[in-house]
């Protein structure tokens, strides 16, 4: 297969480094053509520099993909910890976590792409070196705010700390998932990210305040 994207294309990439093209233009092959079907020889081409320089940055295609995914959730990260410190209770606090995720990903398509496609070499380096992985540090810092607010009782009702993680997470990469296969195949999914944030308020709203959930259609 050709090239896909020519390097005049990204002209504009061409006073950055060496580096920074390669990253930029691997993330949009893998995600318009998948992470298995773009070879080394395809990105260094079409990055305009040669696939020893790919080496050099990235020791080949699988560390390259794992920075475009770290430096992705660095940025998310940031921006979590400064929400974390800024919100002004246990809600809005666990409202950081859907708002700055998703946020973020409906800004770089690419990446919200990536997190579908290749969810599964993301979560495995989180898992073998979690303190390397952007994503990795991600849910540490969802752990550790979580767990503190169990530790000093800001729950009405006991909560556990590790399934409301996974809940909260799974939810938003659910999100992710459904709009992103819309977009791609069709799937019904014709809603926004807003809406998602939206009943993740009110899901979170109920955690914190321990209040039965009301049944969909129960009988007052």
């Amino acid at each position: 297969m050709g090239p896909v994207y020519k390097p005049e294309y990204y002209e504009f990439l061409y006073e950055k480094s060496s580096r920074n093209r390669i990253l930029v233009t691997a993330k949009t092959l893998f995600a318009s053509l998948g992470y298995d079907n773009t070879s080394t020889a395809v990105i260094a081409r079409n990055a305009g520099t040669s696939e020893s320089q790919l080496m050099k940055h990235f020791g080949g295609k699988a560390g390259l993909l794992e920075t475009i995914f770290t430096e992705g959730w660095n940025k998310i990260n940031a921006q979590l910890e400064e929400c974390f410190k800024t919100a002004e209770n246990l809600s809005a606090k666990l409202s950081c976590i859907p708002t700055v995720a998703l946020s973020n990903l409906d800004q770089d398509l690419e990446l919200k792409t990536l997190v579908l496609l290749e969810a599964h070499r993301m979560r495995d380096v989180a898992r073998t070196a979690p303190l390397e992985s952007g994503y990795g540090r991600f849910l540490a810092m969802v752990d550790r705010e979580i767990e503190r607010s169990v530790a000093e009782n800001e729950f009405r009702k006991p909560v556990p700390a590790w399934p409301l993680r996974s809940a909260l997470v799974g939810m938003v990469e659910g999100c992710i998932r459904d709009q992103v296969l819309g977009a791609r195949a069709n799937f019904p999914a014709g809603f926004s990210s807003e809406d998602c944030r939206a009943l993740f308020s009110r899901f979170i709203d109920t955690v914190v305040s321990g209040a039965p959930a009301q049944h969909i259609g129960a009988q007052s």
